[in-house]
């Protein structure tokens, strides 16, 4: 498992700032779109880093 930062905004607004442990990307965006507050949110930037 590694942890990646998750940035998510709405134009220049963050909507979500958060570190995830997941075991690649596909996983982190899994959770953030299942599993989080994103979900039926409208969004237009998602940047998920390597720690």
């Amino acid at each position: 498992m590694s942890e990646y930062n998750v940035t998510v905004k709405n134009g220049s607004t963050i909507i979500l700032s958060d570190v995830i442990e997941a075991e690649d990307e596909r996983d982190v965006l899994g959770a953030l779109l299942i599993n989080s507050e994103l979900f039926n949110q409208s969004f237009t930037d998602i940047r998920i880093l390597e720690r």
